[in-house]
């Protein structure tokens, strides 16, 4: 079992390497013609340099990441038996499974810090991208200590509670479990721009004026109430642009972000909105939502899987099952499974996205969505000749220039 756990964790590296190094060959290809002249000469430069340095520090951080859990893996799970030795100091079984877990993610957290600061005040200050302060960041990443601490200290111990009530009956634990984490989504989803985003940043209303009236006007035409359109100061952060809807049904909230609405047109402005409003017309969100369900399923049932498969915690010092380092195992084992549940999924939201394209051509013409688009990828530094392998494995929306020769016909 330690072999099949390790061998999983290697394949999985293998592939991602293989598909990144695919796609950094295939920028020796001819760029698209319908975006060739997107970024000027010192900006294509530039955007080669961006995806260059992007692609060597993600191949750096995720080799690193998988040495460190081979190094707590192998030998027969040696060094993780040290995290459970510490975790065994206490009496109570669910304090040992949130001391296990608070060890492992300290050392997620040791190592990921480093990179985090690296990709924020190196990389994507060297290209312009990052507005934050180091006074911003060390905040932010206190927030997320504390929000992974209650959220995920507060997951775990209900998984464990469950899991040790319907271990006689571990079809009932199954289903429990389905439904509970389908309900925290819902939830999260639901206080996400109300709670969760206001942690990190500041809201507030945009102000009365014209493009306020168009976004009213177009959302009534389509047959949605909006009962907000916010702007958020993603500016403190970085210079890239973004915007996205919060609520069920058609009560919606609009919040954009303030580089977006620095950096377009209001006609640009409301062909991306009528783009997202037509996800909700083409019943994108039921889908979403039955493909979420169906892949909670999935994992749900690895996670019965790993709980009644003693041989793979024997297989690493454990006399028995035991909840905190079955996370581990859960982390490891569901990756092949998000890979291939993936393909179909990416392949029904790239679909998704020109049908939303062309609903908001149709509201807003040609020229406004084409131009939001290519404001957006330049922006952004977009890659715009990804292997076509690439794309099918890792982009949810199509490249930049099929969109575009989509938009165009």
């Amino acid at each position: 079992m330690e072999w099949i756990v390790i061998g999983v964790l290697v394949v999985n590296y293998l592939i991602d390497t293989g598909l990144t190094l695919l796609n950094v060959r295939y920028k020796k290809n001819p760029i698209p013609d319908n975006v060739k002249d997107l970024y000027e000469p010192a900006r294509y430069k530039k955007w080669v340099n961006y995806t260059e340095t992007k692609t060597r520090f993600g191949l750096l951080t995720s080799g690193i990441n998988l040495l460190v859990l081979l190094a707590l893996l192998i030998n027969g799970g040696a060094l993780i038996q040290v995290l459970n030795g510490v975790a065994n100091s206490f009496n109570n079984p669910l304090l040992q499974t949130l001391v296990f877990l608070g060890l492992y993610q300290v050392i997620s957290f040791v190592i990921g810090i480093g990179f985090s600061y690296y990709r924020t005040f190196v990389i994507e200050e060297n290209f312009g991208f990052n507005k934050a302060t180091k006074k911003v960041f060390v905040s932010d990443q206190i927030k997320q200590i504390i929000l992974t601490v209650i959220l995920g200290g507060g997951f775990i111990t209900g998984l464990y509670y469950l899991f040790e009530s319907f271990q006689e009956n571990l079809l009932v634990f199954v289903v429990i479990l389905w439904v509970s984490v389908m309900a925290i989504f819902g939830l999260i989803s639901y206080l996400y721009t109300a709670v969760f985003v206001k942690i990190f940043y500041k809201i507030e209303p945009i102000e009365e004026g014209s493009l306020r009236t168009k976004i009213e006007a177009l959302a009534e035409e389509v047959g949605y109430k909006v009962k907000a359109i916010s702007k958020l100061n993603a500016s403190k952060r970085s210079s890239k642009m973004n915007a996205f809807f919060s609520g069920f049904g058609k009560q919606k909230e609009i919040v954009f972000f303030d580089t977006l609405l620095e950096k377009m047109g209001e006609d640009e402005i409301l062909a991306v909105l009528a783009h997202e409003f037509a996800h909700g017309k083409n019943k994108d969100v039921p889908r979403n939502f039955i493909q979420q369900f169906i892949m909670v399923g999935l994992f749900v049932f690895l996670i019965y899987f790993i709980l009644t498969s003693p041989s793979l915690y024997t297989a690493f010092g454990f006399d028995d099952v035991f909840v905190g380092f079955g996370i581990i195992l859960f982390s490891v084992l569901a990756s092949p499974l998000n890979f291939l549940f993936g393909i179909p999924t990416m392949a029904l939201s790239r679909k998704a996205e020109y049908k939303a394209d062309a609903f908001a051509v149709q509201q807003m013409g040609t020229e406004a969505m084409a131009n939001a688009l290519k404001v957006l990828a330049k922006d952004s530094l977009s890659d715009l000749n990804p292997h076509p392998l690439y794309v099918m494995f890792n982009y949810s929306h199509p490249p930049m220039h099929l969109r575009l020769a989509a938009i165009e016909k």
